[in-house]
C-alpha cells in the first residue's frame, strides 16, 4: 500500500468520521444509500455534481476510501483555494492543475499520470463528468476523464498481454428540498458579507434528506468515450430524479 496511500487513507477517514457527522448534525441532514459499489478494483464512479456536499455524501454512505478528481479552480478567494487544494490533495484527491499549469498538453499529461497512479493502486476513482455544479439538471458532460480510462485499458493490455476492463458506475444524488439550500439563505448572505474569506460553497438547506444511488455497471465494450459518458450520465440523472438535457 505504501506510506503515501496510508497517509491519504488516514486523512480521508478522519474527514469521513470526524467532520461529516458534525456537519450532518449541524445541518440536520439525513443521508441514505440505494445500491452499492461493486467489489471490483480499480473501479470508476461517475456521479452527478449538484452541490459541495456531493463528495461528502458519497464518502459518508459508502464508507470506502475514494480518490476523487478535482480541478484546482475551486471558485473561492485565494486563501480558501490554497487551503482547499492542499487539504483535498492530502486525502488522495487527484488535482487537475487547470490554473496551475497553463500549457494544455502538460496539464493533460499531469492529470493522466495521477489518474494512472490511482488505477495502478487498484483504488476507487470518482470524477464529476459534468465538469461543474448543475443543481437542477445534467446540462453538459466532459468525456475527457472517461477517455483516460480507455487509454489506461489499452496500455495495460499492451504491457501485460491481458485485457483489463474497468467498471464504470453512474452515481445519482437526490436532494429532497428544492432550491439551492443555504447559498440562497439570509444566513449565508450575512456570512459572505461580514466574515472574511467565506468559502463559495453550495450547501443543502436544513433538514435535507440526501439519497445516494449507485447504478448499474458499464464497460466500454467497443463504445467510444463520448458514448459511455452519455450513457452513464443519463443514468446518473435518472437516479438523481433530475432531467438529462445535454444536446
Amino acid at each position: 500500500m505504501g506510506l503515501k496511500e496510508n497517509w491519504w487513507r488516514f486523512n480521508y477517514h478522519m474527514m469521513r468520521l470526524g467532520f461529516i457527522p458534525v456537519a450532518k448534525r449541524a445541518l440536520m441532514l439525513n443521508a441514505r444509500v440505494e445500491g452499492e459499489i461493486p467489489n471490483i478494483r480499480p473501479i470508476f464512479l461517475a456521479p452527478v455534481h449538484r452541490t459541495t456536499a456531493d463528495v461528502y455524501a458519497i464518502a459518508h454512505v459508502s464508507g470506502e476510501f475514494i480518490s476523487f478528481v478535482s480541478t484546482d479552480s475551486f471558485g473561492h478567494n485565494g486563501p480558501i483555494n490554497f487551503v482547499q487544494k492542499h487539504a483535498t490533495a492530502a486525502m488522495g484527491t487527484v488535482i487537475w492543475k487547470k490554473s496551475g499549469i497553463q500549457n494544455v498538453r502538460r496539464r493533460a499529461l499531469a492529470l493522466s499520470i495521477d489518474v494512472d497512479d490511482r488505477l495502478d493502486r487498484r483504488l476507487i476513482v470518482a470524477a464529476f463528468t459534468q465538469g461543474e455544479y448543475q443543481y437542477d439538471a445534467v446540462d453538459s458532460i466532459e468525456d475527457g476523464l472517461i477517455g483516460l480510462l480507455r487509454r489506461y485499458e489499452k496500455r495495460h493490455e499492451k504491457k501485460h498481454g491481458q485485457e483489463l476492463r474497468i467498471p464504470i458506475v453512474p452515481v445519482g444524488i437526490e436532494y429532497d428540498r428544492k432550491g439551492r439550500g443555504l447559498q440562497e439563505s439570509r444566513v449565508y448572505n450575512w456570512l459572505s458579507r461580514w466574515i472574511p474569506f467565506t468559502p463559495n460553497w453550495t450547501i443543502p438547506g436544513f433538514r435535507t434528506r440526501v439519497t445516494v444511488r449507485f447504478g448499474s455497471t458499464h464497460y466500454f465494450d467497443g463504445r467510444t468515450s463520448q458514448e459511455i459518458a452519455e450513457l452513464v450520465m443519463q443514468e446518473a440523472a435518472e437516479l438523481s430524479r433530475i432531467p438529462y438535457e445535454v444536446e
